[in-house]
């Protein structure tokens, strides 16, 4: 019997060291492509830079927040760096059983194929999805949670149907990396992941923002969208979609009576013929322009005057920091996320379903002028600590971790649950 143990544990350590000495290939898993275009390029070529052999899932069909030319330049990038891709049909939203249970096959299908030494998933169905295959097949997963669904604040409903799942997943999830501090408090105290991590959002390219401020084409800009020179232009970047609430802020503007300020927003979505008979209603649609996705976002902050964010929810919002590192006046909705980056103030802060507070707020701005240069210099402080490159070092660091998570779990030696920063 002693003899028989002794090979088993021969033979496990045996194989063990042969998928240790494997190619290191990892998956970046996500719901939709926009969602790797958007938040996870970064992540994929520090990767490559590790000397990992990258692959990514997502569905490049449906349900992206970018136009179809942006997702073929992705796949064209993605090409270029060597990164493999899977096709995925994966819905957006948890509550499709249906599509999610094909996906779910799909997923387990890819993970049979494929020897992965980790997975990164990121989107509350692609997340779920990925935890409930990987735990399966015991494959080590790291989580970004780009704002859980139930917070301070949010509807009962969120707490009883998203929190239950999320409680139960965690306990599959090696390393949850969550944005904001509410979401990191509360995944310590009430989530079960063996590791969890704080980064400040995920990262932008400050340089980019702070240099597109230095720069004006206000003239040929205003002719383009048929703006008058001398207009107050407000800027949205965004999804159109209910969560993004532009509604509120089309209310706002017809309550302002102001001739002189006109509304741009950055964005496509479902909600979009909405948002143009709401303007017709209200009488304002002279003074919003819906510019669709726009891949160049920077000469929208270049031209605006004032930043407005009324979105219902939120993680880490990087419009809103792009906004803050163009020099931009914000003003934005009193939610979690927005909270840490913009302090409270009368003229900087609303409630996000009381557009008589954000009109309020419109009317302070636009009165003090001379405070605007003050707002310029504490964003553009502020957004320091969230640029890509403190985000890539902290992220650097949770990969190195990943390693010696995968050397336990081939091993068979599971760690413990600890909570770090």
């Amino acid at each position: 019997m002693q003899i028989l143990s002794m090979r088993h544990k021969q033979g496990k350590n045996g194989a063990a060291m042969k998928r240790k000495n494997e190619k290191k290939r990892v998956l970046m898993l996500a719901s939709v492509a926009s969602m790797i275009d958007q938040f996870n390029m970064p992540n994929i070529c520090l990767l490559l830079e590790m000397g990992y052999e990258v692959h990514t899932i997502c569905n490049f069909k449906e349900g992206n927040t970018c136009d179809d030319r942006q997702i073929v330049r992705l796949q064209k990038k993605l090409m270029q760096m060597r990164v493999r891709m899977h096709p995925w049909d994966c819905p957006r939203s948890v509550y499709d059983a249906g599509k999610c249970y094909m996906a779910y096959l799909q997923l387990c299908r890819l993970l049979e194929q494929e020897r992965f030494l980790w997975i990164h998933c990121h989107s509350p169905a692609g997340s779920v999805l990925a935890r409930m295959a990987a735990h399966k097949r015991r494959i080590p997963i790291v989580y970004t949670a780009h704002g859980f669904h139930f917070y301070q604040g949010a509807p009962l409903r969120n707490w009883l149907l998203y929190y239950p799942v999320e409680k139960a997943l965690s306990y599959w999830t090696d390393v949850l990396i969550t944005v904001n501090q509410e979401d990191y408090r509360l995944a310590r105290n009430r989530l079960q992941a063996r590791k969890v991590f704080r980064i400040p959002g995920v990262g932008i390219d400050i340089e980019k923002f702070v240099r597109c401020s230095r720069q004006s084409d206000r003239a040929a800009f205003c002719r383009k969208y048929h703006i008058p020179q001398n207009a107050v232009l407000l800027l949205s970047v965004g999804e159109l979609s209910k969560r993004k609430n532009h509604c509120l802020a089309i209310r706002a503007i017809a309550m302002l009576q102001r001739t002189d300020v006109y509304y741009v927003i950055c964005g496509q979505g479902p909600l979009e013929q909405k948002l143009i008979q709401l303007a017709l209603k209200c009488s304002v649609a002279d003074k919003i322009r819906l510019v669709g996705f726009e891949q160049d976002t920077a000469m929208f902050y270049r031209n605006a005057d004032i930043f407005v964010f009324p979105s219902l929810q939120e993680g880490m919002p990087a419009a809103l920091m792009e906004a803050m590192a163009a020099g931009l006046p914000c003003i934005v909705s009193d939610i979690r996320g927005n909270r840490e980056l913009i302090p409270a103030s009368g003229a900087t802060v609303f409630h996000p379903k009381k557009p008589d507070e954000l009109k309020r707020a419109l009317e302070r701005m636009l009165a003090d002028r001379q405070k605007w240069k003050q707002y310029q210099t504490y964003n553009r402080h502020k957004i320091c600590a969230y640029s890509r490159l403190v985000v890539q070092k902290k992220m650097a660091v949770i990969y190195e971790q990943m390693e010696e998570v995968c050397i336990q779990s081939m091993t068979g030696k599971g760690g413990s649950n600890e909570k770090n920063r």
